[in-house]
């Protein structure tokens, strides 16, 4: 199988492959240093702590991975049919992608733990920010920041090829399904919440799990994702 083919096809730019997403991470935390040296001289040590317990939740570590979590889309979107014409095939060209789903998952994983590490190691970069040490990316031990990334990344790359895998062999009709179906879930799931106390306790319940039973249920998410693509991917049609 021509699966090396596969994995060249996906990395042979470079800057696309790995510097963009490095340099974007690296401009988004310069920005947020910025932020935490501004309020800790404008706020002082009172102020720095209540940043620090704050941004806990703060979004700018999506700043690396968000392409990352795109990759999926583009993968099947942009590569999908140009391996198809290079007269690779289906298998061969499903089984590569996954090799490098798992790859970069591992590799931006690893990125961002060494960056938790030094985080707290300096107290935020000695500004008390956080960056990497965040709820997304995991706020226990390194190693469970380590896990939950590398499943993070690897399932939203398998979800997102199986959106645009759907998309190759139902077209534009799947997309407005999918998406208006995605709407009612939403809203619908919003208004319970609101309007129903024992509804609204149940979702309180499931996000006070533990990381080991949400990590779980990721992977779980993750099998899904990646058992619908490789059995569209079979009869997806290139675009």
């Amino acid at each position: 199988m021509r699966i090396r083919n596969v994995v060249q096809l996906h990395t042979v730019n470079k800057l696309q492959a790995f510097g963009w997403p490095l340099l974007i991470m690296l401009f988004s935390l310069a920005i947020v240093l910025v932020i935490g040296a501004i309020v800790g001289s404008v706020g002082g040590d009172t102020a720095r702590e209540g940043m620090h317990r704050g941004m806990q939740f703060n979004g700018a570590i999506f700043a690396l991975l968000g392409p990352l979590i795109g990759f999926g889309f583009t993968a099947m979107g942009q590569y999908f049919p140009l391996a198809l014409g290079l007269g690779l095939t289906r298998r061969e060209f499903a089984t590569g992608t996954a090799l490098v789903f798992a790859g970069n998952a591992l590799f931006y994983a690893v990125i961002v733990t060494i960056g938790k590490l030094i985080e707290v190691g300096t107290g935020g970069f000695g500004l008390s920010i956080r960056f990497f040490d965040v709820v997304y990316t995991g706020i226990g031990e390194w190693w469970q920041t380590l896990i939950q990334t590398f499943l993070l990344i690897l399932v939203v790359s398998l979800i997102g090829a199986a959106i645009t895998t759907a998309f190759h062999r139902w077209g534009q009709s799947f997309l407005w399904i999918f998406w208006l179906t995605l709407a009612v879930i939403v809203v619908g799931g919003v208004l319970a919440a609101v309007v129903s106390v024992p509804f609204r306790d149940a979702v309180v319940s499931i996000a006070g799990m533990g990381w080991v039973p949400w990590m779980a249920v990721t992977a779980g998410i993750g099998v899904i994702g990646g058992a619908i693509w490789l059995t569209l991917v079979r009869r997806a049609q290139a675009r």
